[in-house]
């Protein structure tokens, strides 16, 4: 393959990679005002973007800091959310072909919901001549903007008046939320999200720090058994 057609591909990714870039900078935005709420420098909280690069993982997170969460809380917390990164990264390896694992390795890390759905929908055109510069050039731009948006974030965080801090905790959430909603077209997926969203509190208050982390495993497990024991009858 020639040259220009291999940046041809990376070209074009880093155009489908326009809206990600828009709204990542927005949403850690949100994330450099939470991380100078709870506490951390300009350093850490861009550091911990960089290193995480998932703001699921990382809101919770924020939110146990200034609550005295330990850092295994932390760390557990955000390992089990970003699990679902390996089934990403094992769904898009087989579009990669023979590219060497020296790359591959620094790519997974730039793994995110938004960069894997714009790279996977990207790899069923028949323009896109490389497959893996295409991801990096979805990836590359999406990741610089992440971590752009958090130090932004920060930095306009450190001149809010006082209590305008309170609001932001709600932006993730109403971000997931609007996701959420959006998939969510099954009887059976409502119900069990309602049963989370009842329950989380409760579980929160009898094990502090653990609640959402355990009533997820608790509430997941439930399911599958109550949905492996309704196929049994049927």
């Amino acid at each position: 393959m020639q040259t220009h057609e291999k940046f041809a591909s990376f070209r074009e990714g880093a155009r489908a990679a326009v809206p990600v870039c828009f709204g990542f900078f927005g949403i850690t935005m949100a994330l450099g005002i939470a991380a100078h709420t709870a506490g951390l420098s300009l350093g850490e909280g861009v550091l911990m973007s960089a290193i995480v690069f998932a703001a699921p993982a990382q809101f919770p997170a924020l939110e146990l800091i200034p609550l005295g969460g330990q850092a295994v809380q932390i760390l557990v917390s955000t390992f089990v959310i970003n699990l679902r990164f390996a089934i990403m990264s094992f769904t898009l390896a087989p579009h990669f072909g023979r590219v060497r694992m020296a790359a591959l390795m620094p790519a997974a890390h730039l793994i995110s919901v938004s960069t894997f759905a714009v790279s996977f929908l990207g790899f069923q055109k028949k323009s896109v001549q490389d497959k893996f510069l295409y991801f990096l050039g979805v990836a590359i731009p999406s990741y610089t903007c992440y971590v752009l948006g958090t130090a932004v974030g920060y930095l306009f965080g450190v001149r809010i008046p006082g209590g305008f801090e309170e609001g932001i905790q709600f932006v993730f959430p109403a971000y997931l939320s609007a996701l959420l909603a959006a998939e969510l077209k099954e009887r059976q997926l409502i119900l069990l999200v309602g049963v989370a969203f009842l329950t989380t509190p409760v579980v929160e208050r009898l094990v502090p720090g653990w609640g959402l982390i355990l009533n997820a495993v608790i509430v997941a497990t439930g399911a599958i058994g109550v949905e492996i024991w309704w196929e049994s009858k049927s």
